[in-house]
């Protein structure tokens, strides 16, 4: 073998290992969403609940009621709206108190048809205490 015949296989048998050792692309994980067209708040307290909201943190969009009776419900709906677990907050006052859940997520059930638009239900279940979920 002639020595341009030794480095043109020297050559390729580098392009092949430095193709080997090129890093692989990491591919953002498939984001899991749900169209939702609305909302149901529910107060199964004996008591009214004022100033009920849910707010979307990531886009500030809200959606709240002023007053919900005991063992009542407040609705709305609206145009779809794409829903990836972003962070939520619920807040509400009982005998003008306020009350806060904190930050979380809903999480989306993997039993759900994500051919069909869900609502969020929020549920304001003991004092103090409120939860929300996505329903069909």
């Amino acid at each position: 073998m002639n020595s341009s015949t030794l480095r043109s296989c020297l050559f390729l048998i580098l392009i092949i290992l430095l193709g080997a050792c090129a890093p692989v692309r990491q591919t953002k994980p498939e984001t899991i969403s749900i169209e939702i067209d609305g909302v149901v708040i529910r107060n199964q307290l004996t008591f009214p609940v004022t100033d009920v909201q849910l707010l979307v943190l990531s886009s500030g969009n809200f959606v709240g009621c002023g007053n919900i009776m005991s063992r009542s419900a407040c609705s709305t709906t609206f145009p779809l709206r794409d829903y990836s677990a972003s962070k939520v907050l619920v807040t509400w006052k009982e005998y003008g108190k306020e009350h806060s859940t904190g930050e979380f997520v809903i999480k989306i059930p993997d039993e759900i048809d994500r051919s069909k638009p869900a609502q969020l239900e929020v549920i304001i279940f003991m004092m103090g205490e409120a939860g929300a979920k996505l329903v069909q």
